[in-house]
């Protein structure tokens, strides 16, 4: 096979294993290649058991097209999320099906080397129950939520309070590596949700989009051109860092009055507590049975639905400050879709959308404000790691390709 030729095959196992399911009219006009090009290529494809052809599917001519997806099966790919409360293994065979999935608490307070090593056992054990083998694997993907240098496979700083110094320049990549003799890529836990979002989720359709997390931290992915825009050093994305309050708390980035230190899971868990132990009445302290330390995001989510008022006067607020960093961003980007994810939209988000909504047309402009559409991510908490999975699986696919050929 001749370069030329590899190359092209690549493109499509590329656009079906991101895509999927496509036709070959579909892949005609992905790729510019000719209808005669592309049917040579799905069925040397075929042939070689890495595509295949799943079925019909209804078009708007009324033919009935032939869908092509990636083949189910091995290899397999492990997706991790380590973030400041969970630790989520997800494993996927190479066509993105999850197979098995696990989820613990990462136990930060424990350190660096506590934390590896539940990686490592949660791996096993899922691989364990999976019934799969490390020679049926092909890689590994780590979605961290601390700052990373995905080039490197390092995680620069994680921002928590007393894990600065023990993940500094922290060589994830290249320990997981060394345990699994698997290639490993590091990126960033909102962009690889992002990821997933795009290929599976409610973005699947979608060319320009943003992508916004809010969890014990806030960040942000944007798509252009339906490729994720990382910014010169690969930083864009901190939409937790816009100042939002001159004068307002301190954030550990060294800045007052960051997003993230007014609206994040973490600030509103704690301005509830807070608020209720210096004697406010909320049915919230009933839920918990007087242990504060039981608050969680679910549980003032359900609060406010229960018309609690502590719930929604800190839910309403936080939803302002997220609406008034957003205004700044629908004026700066005019985007025709905010996409949003993380433990504060995963139960009864209208409320909070409707409150971002009214504060956008209040502060964007009214061109750019009604041209934007709010809505929630269908994905679950494991979102981070099952784009992980599948961002390496996308990785191993020129090696599958030419152990193929």
């Amino acid at each position: 096979m001749n370069r030329k030729t590899s190359e092209k095959e690549l493109e499509i196992l590329g656009l079906i294993h991101a895509r999927s399911p496509l036709s070959r009219a579909e892949l005609v006009k992905l790729t510019g290649l000719s209808g005669g090009l592309i049917s040579a290529a799905v069925r040397r494809l075929v042939a070689r058991n890495l595509i295949v052809e799943s079925g019909l599917e209804p078009s708007k001519l009324g033919r009935r097209r032939v869908a092509l997806t990636f083949r189910a099966g091995e290899p397999y790919t492990i997706g991790i999320e380590i973030g400041g409360y969970f630790l989520r293994i997800v494993i996927a065979d190479i066509a993105g099906n999850i197979c098995d999935q696990l989820q613990t608490q990462t136990m930060l307070s424990e350190g660096f080397s506590a934390v590896m090593e539940r990686c490592f056992s949660a791996i096993d054990q899922a691989m364990s129950e999976a019934g799969i083998k490390k020679e049926a694997l092909a890689g590994i993907g780590v979605a961290h939520s601390g700052v990373v240098d995905s080039k490197r496979g390092v995680v620069l700083s994680f921002h928590r309070p007393g894990q600065m110094s023990e993940w500094r320049n922290a060589p994830i990549g290249e320990m997981f590596t060394e345990r699994y003799g698997l290639a490993c890529i590091v990126e960033d836990s909102v962009r690889m949700a992002a990821l997933a979002e795009k290929e599976i989720g409610v973005a699947r359709e979608l060319s320009d989009f943003i992508y916004i997390r809010v969890g014990m931290g806030i960040g942000s992915c944007i798509y252009l051109n339906g490729e994720s825009y990382r910014g010169a050093g690969g930083g864009a994305g901190e939409f937790g860092h816009i100042t939002v309050q001159e004068e307002g708390p301190l954030c550990y980035c060294g800045n007052t009055g960051c997003l993230s230190t007014l609206a994040s899971c973490s600030v509103i868990i704690q301005e509830v507590a807070a608020a209720i132990g210096k004697g406010v009445h909320s049915r919230i302290q009933e839920m918990v049975e007087d242990n504060l330390d039981r608050i969680n995001i679910e549980l003032i989510l359900n609060a406010m639905q229960e018309k609690d008022s502590l719930a929604f006067r800190v839910l309403n607020e936080a939803s302002m400050h997220i609406g008034v960093a957003l205004a700044d961003v629908v004026n700066l980007l005019n985007p025709s879709v905010v996409i949003f994810g993380g433990p504060l939209f995963q139960s009864n988000p209208q409320p909070i959308l409707d409150s971002i909504q009214r504060v956008i047309r209040q502060r964007a402009l009214e061109k750019s404000a009604n041209e934007v559409e709010l809505i929630v991510s269908s994905l679950g908490p494991e979102s981070s790691a099952l784009g992980a999975a599948r961002f390496a699986a996308a990785q191993s696919i020129p090696t599958l390709h030419a152990r193929r050929a």
